[in-house]
């Protein structure tokens, strides 16, 4: 990551923050979907999209609760995409 795109994002509201990270999370599942449909696999990844509930004000506690969700979600996904390719 270049020093421009930590400023750009350094730069950004709270909201903006958390719905940029969304949108990370977003764009590495669909990145998972899209090989898993090429290889065959079903996919169950399930990411929240943060823009769906941002109208909640959710707390620090809340966010870090939701970020968590998404990542062990990913993470399980990568592992049984791994597991079934070896």
């Amino acid at each position: 990551m270049t020093d421009e795109f930590k400023n750009a994002f350094k730069n950004l509201s709270i909201n903006e923050k958390r719905n940029q990270i969304s949108n990370e999370m977003l764009v590495i599942s669909e990145l998972i979907k899209n090989y898993e449909n090429s290889v065959g696999i079903s996919s169950i990844l399930d990411v929240k999209n943060y823009d769906l509930v941002k109208d909640a004000n959710l707390s620090e506690n809340e966010m870090l609760d939701f970020i968590y969700e998404n990542i062990y979600n990913i993470q399980r996904e990568i592992i049984t995409i791994l597991s079934i390719n070896k």
